[in-house]
Protein backbone atom coordinates (compact mmCIF):
# COMPACT_ATOMS: atom_id res chain seq x y z
CA UNK A 1 0.00 0.00 0.00
CA UNK A 2 1.05 3.29 -0.95
CA UNK A 3 1.59 5.94 1.60
CA UNK A 4 -0.01 9.64 0.42
CA UNK A 5 1.55 11.54 2.97
CA UNK A 6 4.74 10.42 1.75
CA UNK A 7 4.38 11.24 -1.92
CA UNK A 8 2.53 13.87 -1.18
CA UNK A 9 5.35 15.50 1.09
CA UNK A 10 8.36 14.39 -1.68
CA UNK A 11 5.87 16.09 -4.20
CA UNK A 12 6.07 19.35 -2.03
CA UNK A 13 9.79 18.92 -1.76
CA UNK A 14 10.25 18.33 -5.43
CA UNK A 15 7.93 21.62 -6.19
CA UNK A 16 10.29 23.71 -3.64
CA UNK A 17 13.27 22.28 -5.44
CA UNK A 18 11.62 23.82 -8.33
CA UNK A 19 10.21 26.88 -7.53
CA UNK A 20 13.33 28.38 -5.56
CA UNK A 21 15.30 29.24 -8.33
CA UNK A 22 12.55 30.80 -10.56
CA UNK A 23 12.50 32.76 -6.41
CA UNK A 24 15.89 33.75 -6.70
CA UNK A 25 15.51 34.82 -10.17
CA UNK A 26 12.72 37.31 -9.53
CA UNK A 27 14.56 38.29 -5.89
CA UNK A 28 17.86 39.64 -8.21
CA UNK A 29 15.67 41.58 -10.60
CA UNK A 30 13.90 42.98 -8.23
CA UNK A 31 16.85 43.94 -6.57
CA UNK A 32 18.15 45.16 -9.35
CA UNK A 33 15.30 47.68 -10.14
CA UNK A 34 15.91 48.55 -6.38
CA UNK A 35 19.37 49.07 -6.09
CA UNK A 36 21.22 52.06 -8.34
CA UNK A 37 24.07 51.17 -10.32
CA UNK A 38 27.40 52.91 -10.23
CA UNK A 39 27.32 55.75 -13.01
CA UNK A 40 29.55 54.38 -16.04
CA UNK A 41 32.64 55.95 -16.25
CA UNK A 42 33.55 58.67 -18.50
CA UNK A 43 35.37 57.91 -21.42
CA UNK A 44 38.26 59.93 -22.47
CA UNK A 45 36.74 61.29 -25.51
CA UNK A 46 33.87 62.61 -23.50
CA UNK A 47 35.77 64.75 -21.14
CA UNK A 48 35.00 68.36 -21.32
CA UNK A 49 38.45 70.54 -22.35
CA UNK A 50 36.87 74.28 -23.76
CA UNK A 51 33.48 76.15 -23.22
CA UNK A 52 32.01 78.16 -25.42
CA UNK A 53 29.77 81.13 -24.19
CA UNK A 54 27.57 84.52 -24.75
CA UNK A 55 25.95 84.68 -28.10
CA UNK A 56 25.77 81.65 -29.50
CA UNK A 57 23.27 79.36 -31.44
CA UNK A 58 23.80 75.83 -30.19
CA UNK A 59 24.02 74.88 -26.45
CA UNK A 60 24.32 71.37 -24.54
CA UNK A 61 24.45 72.13 -20.91
CA UNK A 62 22.02 74.65 -18.92
CA UNK A 63 23.66 78.17 -16.63
CA UNK A 64 26.31 78.49 -14.67
CA UNK A 65 27.02 76.56 -11.80
CA UNK A 66 28.84 78.26 -8.73
CA UNK A 67 29.82 74.97 -7.09
CA UNK A 68 30.81 72.79 -10.01
CA UNK A 69 32.00 75.57 -12.50
CA UNK A 70 33.97 77.13 -9.90
CA UNK A 71 36.93 77.33 -12.56
CA UNK A 72 34.87 79.68 -14.34
CA UNK A 73 33.41 81.27 -10.71
CA UNK A 74 36.93 82.07 -10.01
CA UNK A 75 37.28 84.05 -13.29
CA UNK A 76 33.98 85.74 -12.98
CA UNK A 77 32.77 83.94 -15.96
CA UNK A 78 28.95 83.06 -15.91
CA UNK A 79 25.96 82.44 -18.38
CA UNK A 80 22.67 81.02 -19.10
CA UNK A 81 23.83 78.60 -21.16
CA UNK A 82 26.96 77.16 -23.00
CA UNK A 83 28.53 74.73 -25.07
CA UNK A 84 30.85 72.16 -23.77
CA UNK A 85 33.31 70.76 -26.53
CA UNK A 86 34.71 67.42 -25.44
CA UNK A 87 38.19 65.69 -26.90
CA UNK A 88 36.14 64.05 -28.99
CA UNK A 89 34.10 67.05 -30.78
CA UNK A 90 37.44 68.14 -31.99
CA UNK A 91 39.09 64.63 -33.06
CA UNK A 92 35.87 64.60 -35.08
CA UNK A 93 36.68 68.32 -36.67
CA UNK A 94 39.44 68.48 -40.03
CA UNK A 95 42.69 68.39 -38.27
CA UNK A 96 45.65 70.84 -40.13
CA UNK A 97 49.38 71.79 -39.54
CA UNK A 98 50.74 74.60 -39.33
CA UNK A 99 54.09 76.12 -39.61
CA UNK A 100 54.44 79.07 -36.60
CA UNK A 101 57.13 81.36 -35.69
CA UNK A 102 57.56 84.48 -32.94
CA UNK A 103 59.62 86.41 -32.08
CA UNK A 104 59.46 86.42 -28.60
CA UNK A 105 62.93 85.64 -26.69
CA UNK A 106 61.68 81.97 -25.84
CA UNK A 107 61.47 80.92 -29.25
CA UNK A 108 64.32 79.18 -30.63
CA UNK A 109 62.81 78.76 -34.15
CA UNK A 110 59.59 77.70 -36.15
CA UNK A 111 57.47 75.29 -34.61
CA UNK A 112 54.78 72.56 -36.15
CA UNK A 113 51.20 73.24 -34.20
CA UNK A 114 48.20 71.08 -35.31
CA UNK A 115 45.07 71.19 -34.68
CA UNK A 116 41.30 72.00 -36.45
CA UNK A 117 40.55 75.77 -37.13
CA UNK A 118 38.83 78.10 -35.24
CA UNK A 119 36.21 78.92 -37.21
CA UNK A 120 35.35 74.93 -37.18
CA UNK A 121 35.33 74.87 -33.56
CA UNK A 122 33.19 77.79 -33.13
CA UNK A 123 30.69 76.28 -35.70
CA UNK A 124 29.69 73.95 -32.98
CA UNK A 125 28.34 76.61 -31.49
CA UNK A 126 26.64 78.35 -34.09
CA UNK A 127 29.04 81.18 -32.93
CA UNK A 128 30.40 81.80 -36.55
CA UNK A 129 31.03 85.32 -37.99
CA UNK A 130 31.07 87.24 -34.79
CA UNK A 131 33.53 88.60 -32.35
CA UNK A 132 34.82 86.75 -29.42
CA UNK A 133 37.26 86.60 -27.18
CA UNK A 134 39.70 83.91 -25.88
CA UNK A 135 40.94 83.32 -22.44
CA UNK A 136 43.67 81.37 -20.99
CA UNK A 137 43.62 79.65 -17.72
CA UNK A 138 45.52 82.97 -16.16
CA UNK A 139 42.53 85.19 -17.12
CA UNK A 140 44.67 86.62 -19.97
CA UNK A 141 42.14 87.53 -22.97
CA UNK A 142 42.47 89.01 -26.50
CA UNK A 143 39.50 90.47 -28.35
CA UNK A 144 38.96 89.47 -31.91
CA UNK A 145 36.65 91.06 -34.25
CA UNK A 146 35.36 89.37 -37.51
CA UNK A 147 37.79 91.35 -38.90
CA UNK A 148 40.61 89.80 -37.26
CA UNK A 149 39.00 86.50 -37.51
CA UNK A 150 38.71 86.71 -41.23
CA UNK A 151 42.21 87.82 -41.68
CA UNK A 152 44.24 84.84 -40.93
CA UNK A 153 43.37 80.76 -41.19
CA UNK A 154 43.58 80.73 -37.21
CA UNK A 155 44.20 77.24 -35.93
CA UNK A 156 43.11 75.97 -32.20
CA UNK A 157 46.04 73.89 -31.98
CA UNK A 158 46.19 71.02 -29.65
CA UNK A 159 50.11 69.62 -30.68
CA UNK A 160 53.14 70.99 -31.12
CA UNK A 161 55.82 69.46 -32.85
CA UNK A 162 53.72 66.33 -32.94
CA UNK A 163 52.98 66.07 -28.84
CA UNK A 164 49.87 66.56 -27.01
CA UNK A 165 50.06 70.54 -25.18
CA UNK A 166 49.81 70.07 -21.83
CA UNK A 167 48.50 71.82 -18.83
CA UNK A 168 51.40 73.42 -17.09
CA UNK A 169 52.66 74.14 -20.77
CA UNK A 170 50.84 75.86 -23.15
CA UNK A 171 48.17 73.39 -23.06
CA UNK A 172 45.01 72.41 -23.82
CA UNK A 173 44.95 74.76 -26.71
CA UNK A 174 47.51 77.13 -28.40
CA UNK A 175 46.15 79.99 -30.80
CA UNK A 176 47.66 80.63 -33.99
CA UNK A 177 48.13 81.05 -38.19
CA UNK A 178 50.71 80.15 -40.93
CA UNK A 179 53.64 81.97 -40.41
CA UNK A 180 56.26 79.82 -42.22
CA UNK A 181 59.52 80.99 -41.25
CA UNK A 182 58.92 84.38 -40.74
CA UNK A 183 58.06 85.29 -37.58
CA UNK A 184 54.62 87.45 -36.54
CA UNK A 185 55.55 90.83 -35.05
CA UNK A 186 55.45 91.01 -30.82
CA UNK A 187 51.82 92.68 -31.47
CA UNK A 188 50.75 90.02 -33.37
CA UNK A 189 51.86 87.18 -31.02
CA UNK A 190 50.33 89.00 -28.36
CA UNK A 191 46.91 87.88 -29.88
CA UNK A 192 48.57 84.08 -29.66
CA UNK A 193 46.59 83.04 -26.63
CA UNK A 194 47.77 79.94 -25.07
CA UNK A 195 46.36 77.74 -22.24
CA UNK A 196 42.94 78.35 -23.55
CA UNK A 197 39.82 77.14 -21.92
CA UNK A 198 37.22 79.45 -22.84
CA UNK A 199 35.52 81.78 -25.62
CA UNK A 200 32.91 84.19 -25.06
CA UNK A 201 31.55 85.34 -27.83
CA UNK A 202 29.57 88.29 -28.72
CA UNK A 203 26.61 90.17 -30.43
CA UNK A 204 27.58 91.38 -34.10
Amino acid sequence: MVDESSIEGEHLVFMTKVRRPASLLLFAMMLAIMVPSAPAPVAAGDAVILTIAGDIEKSNRGAFDPFADGFLGYHDKAFKTAFEVTAKDLAGLPQVTITAFGEADTWKGPVRLTGPRLKDVLALAGAVGKPVTVFALDGYGAEFDVKSLNAHDWVLAHSLNGRRLSLGGRGPFWLAYETGDTPATTDEEAKWVWSVFYIEVQSK
